[in-house]
C-alpha cells in the first residue's frame, strides 16, 4: 500500500475520541467538566445555582427543602380551608366542646350567657382549647387585680372614716362604734347587712345613724334579734305586745282556744325580741 494510500485512510478514518457515538464518547461528562454544562442555558445560567458544586450537593438540597415544604401549613384560601386548618390546629367541632377551667372561687363572675358568646366568637375565629383557657386565665388574673385594687382602696377609706370618727368622737368612739353595730344587728336584714360590707359601710353618715340607733338597744336585745325567729325589730315587738294587751279577745287570753300555745310563745318571742331575756 502507498503512503498516499495510507495518508488517505488515515484521514478518512474516524478516531475512536471523537466518536460522539460510542459508549465512552464525548457525551459524557468528563473528570473536567463541569456539570452544569450539561444543562440547557436558560438554566445553567442561572445565579441560583451558582453555589452547588455538583449535581450530589444540588440533590442534598432538593431533599431537604421538600421535606420542609411537607411540614408547612399552607395559606387557606376560602373558608372550607380555613375549617380545614382550624381543626388540625386543634379547634373542636363545635363551640360548645370547649373545656374551660374556671377556678370554683371566679364562677360566680362568669355567667352562661357571656360564657356561651365567648365560645362562639372563639370558635368563629378558630381558637383551640388551650388558647380558650388561656384567655380565661388572663381574665381570672385581672379580676383578682381589680379586686386587690378595690379591697387595697377599701382599706384606705376604712382608715380615713376610722381617723375622722376618732377625732370627732374622742373617748366615745369605741362605744359609739358598738352601739352602730348593735343597731344593724337589731334593724339591718341580710340585704342590708351585705351593703354594709361594701364602701356604704365606710360612710360617716350611716355610721352616725346606726349610732344613735343603738344608743337605745341593748346587748341581750341584740342577742336575742339575731337568734329570735321573729322578724321584727325592737320597737316593732313592743308595739305588737301593745295591740295585744289591748285585745282581749286575742287566742292569748283564751286558753281554750287552739291557738292559745302559739299565741303564748310568739308573746314570748315578742318579749325577748323587745326587752331581752331579763
Amino acid at each position: 500500500m502507498s503512503d498516499e494510500q495510507m495518508t488517505t485512510e488515515s484521514q478518512d478514518s474516524p478516531q475512536t475520541e471523537q466518536n460522539s457515538g460510542s459508549v465512552l464518547g464525548s457525551s459524557t461528562v468528563g473528570d473536567n467538566q463541569n456539570w452544569k454544562d450539561t444543562l440547557p442555558d436558560e438554566l445553567k445560567n442561572d445565579p441560583t445555582l451558582e453555589n452547588y458544586k455538583d449535581v450530589e450537593s444540588l440533590a442534598k438540597t432538593v431533599v431537604h427543602q421538600q421535606k420542609m415544604m411537607g411540614n408547612r401549613i399552607p395559606m387557606p384560601k376560602n373558608d372550607e380551608e380555613k375549617a380545614e386548618l382550624y381543626s388540625k390546629l386543634g379547634r373542636p367541632d363545635e363551640p360548645d366542646k370547649y373545656d374551660l377551667a374556671i377556678p370554683d372561687s371566679h364562677k360566680q363572675h362568669f355567667h352562661d350567657t357571656a360564657l356561651n358568646n365567648f365560645k362562639n366568637v372563639a370558635h368563629q375565629i378558630g381558637l383551640n382549647n388551650d388558647q380558650v383557657n388561656a384567655l380565661i386565665d388572663y381574665q381570672v388574673k385581672e379580676l383578682d387585680a381589680q379586686q386587690n385594687l378595690v379591697n387595697a382602696g377599701s382599706t384606705n377609706q376604712k382608715e380615713e372614716v376610722e381617723a375622722g370618727l376618732k377625732k370627732e368622737w374622742g373617748y366615745d368612739f369605741d362605744k359609739n362604734l358598738k352601739a352602730a353595730q348593735r343597731a344593724m344587728q337589731v334593724y339591718a336584714d341580710d340585704e342590708l347587712m351585705d351593703l354594709m360590707n361594701t364602701e356604704v359601710g365606710n360612710n360617716p353618715a350611716v355610721i352616725k345613724l346606726f349610732a344613735r340607733l343603738g344608743k337605745d338597744v341593748t346587748e341581750d336585745m341584740a342577742q336575742n334579734t339575731q337568734n329570735n325567729s321573729l322578724q321584727v325589730s325592737p320597737l316593732d315587738a313592743k308595739q305588737e305586745i301593745q295591740q295585744i294587751m289591748a285585745d282581749t279577745s286575742h287566742p292569748y287570753f283564751d286558753a281554750s282556744n287552739p291557738e292559745h300555745k302559739n299565741a303564748v310563745e310568739h308573746m314570748r318571742q315578742l318579749h325577748e325580741k323587745a326587752f331581752g331575756n331579763s
